[in-house]
């Protein structure tokens, strides 16, 4: 197998971004979901992760810019999001076929070709 390119990681985000997103609170939020790290309510709300990470990967960054090991370092967060978001009956993934597992599988199989 060959070693993927930025533009396959990038591709990737794709489907994690609006994961993140759906499970964001934002009606309360003054920033509208855009972290501001000198804002002390954005440091101790309970949805910073979330936040930085959209902000960080959001479709108005130039993913481009970014390395591989950024990118993957991006992508593994966005596996921990996904995962922690998924019900036990989730446990047997490689017989799942749902959205979430495959692209779980996806994502393990193309860092994988990075390694």
């Amino acid at each position: 197998m060959s070693v993927p390119d930025k533009q396959e990681l990038i591709e990737l985000f794709e489907y994690a971004r609006p994961r993140v997103i759906q499970s964001m609170e934002l009606r309360h939020c003054p920033h509208a979901g855009f972290y501001n790290p000198v804002d002390e309510r954005c440091n101790f709300c309970h949805q910073g992760m979330e936040c930085i990470w959209m902000n960080q990967n959001d479709e108005l960054v130039d993913l481009e810019q970014k390395s591989l090991e950024e990118l993957k370092q991006q992508l593994l967060i966005a596996v921990d999001f996904v995962d922690s978001s998924l019900s036990p009956h989730h446990l047997s993934r490689r017989k799942c076929q749902c959205d979430n597992c495959n692209w779980l599988r996806k994502v393990q199989e193309t860092l994988a070709r990075l390694s």
